[in-house]
C-alpha cells in the first residue's frame, strides 16, 4: 500500500521537525509546495529523502483561494501511483494508533474516504521536538471545524472540491465512507502564547485583500490581547484528548 502526503509550506521549520516526526512511518512520499520560505524550511524539506519539493506561489488577490484552488487539484498526481492521499498543513496531523493498517483494512472494505474527528490542542508552551506531539500535547477541545476530509483514494476520488481552509469538501466519484470516526485530526497551533503571537503575525503579512473582504483567516488579524483570550478560552475548555 502507498501513501502520498501533500501540504504547502511558509516558513515552517518550528514545526517541520514534528510534522516529519508524525508521518515518517505513515507517508512512502510527500510533496510539498513551498510558497517562498526564508527561514530554514527549504534546507529541511531537502533532508528528508522522501520529499518532493515544489513551489506554491499566490495568484490574485486571495491566498486561500490559491491555497484550495491547489489542494483541489496537487493530489491528482498520484492517481494510478497511492492507494491514499493526506493533504494537511505542517501543524494538522491526523492520529490513529496505526494508521497505516487502518487504511490498508479501509481498502479492503471498499471504503474511500475519511472523515475525521477534529481538535484544536493547546498546550501552555511549545514543546520540545524529542517526542512526538501526540505524545506531549494531549489536551484540547473537540472543533467540527477540523472534520476535515482530508484523506482519501486518489484513484476513487475525481474531484474533492474542497471548501476554503478545506473545513468542508464536496467529493465526486466513489465515494463510501466508515461508519465510525476511527481517525482523529489535531491541530497544533495553540502551542503557548509566544509562538501563537509570532506564527499569527507572520501568517497575517500573507494576507490579500480577498481574503479580508471574505473574512478568510480573520484570526489571524487579532491583535495580542484577543489572541490571548482564545487562547485562555481553549485552555480552560480542555480535554485530555490522548
Amino acid at each position: 500500500m502507498i501513501i502520498h502526503v501533500y501540504a504547502l509550506c511558509w516558513n515552517e521549520e518550528k514545526m517541520l521537525p514534528f510534522f516529519f516526526k508524525h508521518y515518517d512511518n505513515i507517508a512512502d512520499q510527500y510533496y510539498i509546495f513551498d510558497n517562498g520560505s526564508t527561514d530554514n524550511s527549504v534546507s529541511m524539506l531537502r533532508e528528508n529523502p522522501k520529499v518532493v519539493i515544489d513551489r506554491f506561489e499566490i495568484e490574485g488577490n486571495s491566498l486561500v483561494k490559491s491555497a484550495q484552488d491547489k489542494f483541489n487539484q496537487f493530489w491528482k498526481g498520484s492517481r494510478g501511483k497511492a492507494d491514499w492521499v493526506i493533504v494537511c498543513d505542517a501543524d494538522e496531523h491526523f492520529y490513529h494508533p496505526n494508521l497505516r493498517t487502518y487504511l490498508q483494512e479501509c481498502t479492503s472494505k471498499g471504503i474511500t474516504l475519511i472523515v475525521p474527528d477534529g481538535y484544536e490542542m493547546v498546550s501552555d508552551f511549545f514543546p520540545s521536538s524529542h517526542q512526538p506531539l501526540y505524545e506531549t500535547v494531549r489536551n484540547g477541545v473537540r472543533s467540527q471545524t477540523y472534520d476535515k476530509p482530508q484523506i482519501f483514494n486518489p484513484n476513487a476520488i475525481q474531484e474533492i472540491n474542497f471548501s476554503p481552509g478545506r473545513h468542508t469538501a464536496s467529493p465526486i466519484g466513489d465515494v463510501i465512507k466508515p461508519s465510525n470516526n476511527d481517525v482523529l485530526l489535531l491541530h497544533y497551533k495553540y502551542l503557548g502564547l509566544d509562538y501563537i503571537n509570532s506564527r499569527f503575525s507572520a501568517l497575517k503579512q500573507g494576507l490579500r485583500e480577498g481574503d479580508t473582504a471574505n473574512r478568510w483567516g480573520f484570526h489571524y488579524l487579532w491583535d495580542e490581547k484577543q489572541r490571548l483570550e482564545q487562547f485562555e478560552k481553549l485552555k480552560n475548555r480542555s480535554i485530555r484528548v490522548l
